[in-house]
């Protein structure tokens, strides 16, 4: 079977789509059975990690079941999350200075049918006096921890790949890529094993060889080493080469004193809509391109798009002007991340 992708905030939906490959116990209508109380005799906690659910038929108890234990890993997985930092600058006395915070977006996905692969609903049960389904849904400890250990030491072995690779490379967009594709690696794994935790009654799991932070840090240092000069080829607004320094300089890319290795080349359009509705349009774009400075090849592009109204056509463009800053100043850095990460892919 192919794996899929699937981000773990959609675990109910997974787990949900495995009901049809489960195998379904005892079933029946007689007396009540212990785990509809507390806990099963046959699947005790120490061994099982179980569900239960209940309703007007046997099909929404086993959907409910497989929910119920899904929320056991939801209670402490996150699939996706999203660190957010800036670099700020701030002259004093004619010196620039900055202040660096960590600013990477992070998209984590783990392969859940290797998670998922065991569940199955053990038992169902009709309460015949108030016409109501019960089920639960088990998952071997065991069998998911060996199925996560295994996705673990795949992701352990390709993070040091990842990482020889960064270190041998020439090229410094090449090896940021490394650096990256390692540190997602390590993200993924940090997922897995906050899911291992919760099946290993220990509450260890497997600990990484490698610091989250260091190499977030690693990551951050090589992207802000890279010397890149700011340069305006064309422009149908009046203060695109401010708008290209600021947000360089909240990037963390400083003015570039002597050669650089690249140059981030901006160029803009405005388009005069004209009037609608009382209303004055303007549209405009702003594209970025990197640029190696030696042999001019073109490493990434980006463009943003906007779309204004106001009362008049300078108050309109003015309004254009603050969206392009705020968003050159929000994503400059993860751009040249993303350009490396697609020259690396």
């Amino acid at each position: 079977m192919t794996l899929r992708k699937f981000a773990v905030v959609l675990f109910v939906v997974s787990l949900a789509a495995c009901k049809s490959q489960a195998v379904v116990g005892k079933s029946g209508g007689g007396k009540q059975p212990d785990w509809i109380g507390g806990e099963s005799f046959d699947y005790p906690h120490s061994a099982y990690i179980v569900g239960k659910g209940s309703g007007s038929n046997r099909e929404v108890a086993k959907s409910r079941a497989m929910a119920s234990l899904s929320n056991t890993f939801e209670a402490k997985i996150k699939a996706e999350s999203t660190t957010l930092a800036d670099t700020h600058s701030r002259v004093t006395n004619g010196k620039e200075n900055y202040t660096k915070d960590t600013r990477l977006t992070e998209n984590i996905q783990v392969d859940t049918d290797k998670v998922l692969e065991g569940v199955r609903i053990a038992e169902t049960w009709l309460d015949k006096s108030v016409q109501e389904f019960h089920a639960l849904a088990v998952l071997e400890r065991k069998q998911a921890g060996r199925n996560i250990r295994q996705q673990i030491n795949e992701l352990d072995q390709s993070t040091s790949t990842e990482l020889s690779r960064a270190k041998s490379s020439g090229d410094p967009l090449l090896a940021m890529a490394a650096m990256n594709q390692a540190f997602q690696h390590q993200l993924q794994r940090q997922t897995l094993q906050k899911t291992l935790k919760v099946i290993d009654l220990r509450g260890t799991g497997k600990p990484s060889q490698w610091n989250l932070a260091d190499l977030r840090g690693d990551l951050e240092n090589q992207l802000l080493s890279l010397k890149i000069a700011g340069e305006v080829s064309s422009s149908e607004i009046s203060s695109l080469n401010r708008l290209l320094s600021g947000a360089m300089s909240r990037a963390g890319f400083p003015a570039v004193r002597g050669a650089a290795d690249f140059k981030m080349i901006a160029s803009s359009t405005l388009t005069d809509v004209g009037r609608r509705s009382g209303w004055y349009w303007v549209r405009g774009k702003v594209t970025v391109k990197l640029v190696e400075a030696s042999s001019g090849k073109v490493r990434g592009t980006h463009t943003w798009s906007f779309k204004t109204s106001a009362n008049s056509k300078d108050v309109a463009v003015s309004r254009l002007v603050t969206k392009a800053d705020k968003a050159m100043k929000n994503d400059m850095k993860n751009i040249v991340l993303e350009f490396a990460t697609s020259v690396g892919s």
